[in-house]
C-alpha cells in the first residue's frame, strides 16, 4: 500500500512505488534540515578548515585554531558559534582554556570523506603516526 496522503494521492503520479519511496526517505524533515545545515556549514572554506583542523589535530582552543587556519581569533570564535549551533562542535573547559572538538556522526563521516581527497598522508605530531585517512 502506498503511503501517500489522500489529497496528494489524487495527484498524477507516474510511478507510485518510487514516489512512495521518495516520500518515505524525506519523512523526517528535522533530520533532512540538520543534514542540510551540516552541508551548508561545510561549504564555507573557513569553517571547513576549522573542522578539518579539529578532526585531525584533536581538541584545540580558539587561538591555536586561529593560527592553524590563518584567521583572526574573533573570526574563528564567530565560526565556532555557528558550528556549535548546528551541533558540529562541542566546547569544553580545561582550566581557563576552552577547547573545541568535532561532534556528531554525520559531521565526522563527512569530514572523513573530505579528508580522503584533501588531507592525504600527513605526519601528525600530536598522534605520533601518519594520519590514515
Amino acid at each position: 500500500m502506498h503511503q501517500l496522503s489522500e489529497p496528494r494521492h489524487r495527484a498524477r503520479v507516474v510511478d507510485p512505488d518510487q514516489v512512495c519511496d521518495a516520500t518515505a526517505v524525506l519523512a523526517d524533515t528535522a533530520q533532512v534540515q540538520q543534514a542540510a545545515a551540516v552541508l551548508d556549514a561545510l561549504g564555507d572554506v573557513n569553517r571547513l578548515s576549522i573542522l578539518l583542523a579539529l578532526h585531525h589535530a584533536g581538541d584545540l582552543c580558539v587561538s591555536d585554531l586561529a593560527f592553524a587556519v590563518g584567521m583572526s581569533d574573533s573570526a574563528v570564535s564567530h565560526a565556532l558559534r555557528l558550528l556549535r549551533a548546528h551541533g558540529m562542535v562541542l566546547a569544553h573547559r580545561e582550566g581557563r582554556l576552552v577547547r573545541y572538538r568535532v561532534t556528531g556522526g554525520l559531521t565526522e563521516r563527512l569530514l572523513d570523506v573530505v579528508s580522503e581527497g584533501v588531507v592525504g598522508d600527513v605526519a601528525l605530531h600530536a598522534h605520533g603516526v601518519a594520519d590514515e585517512t
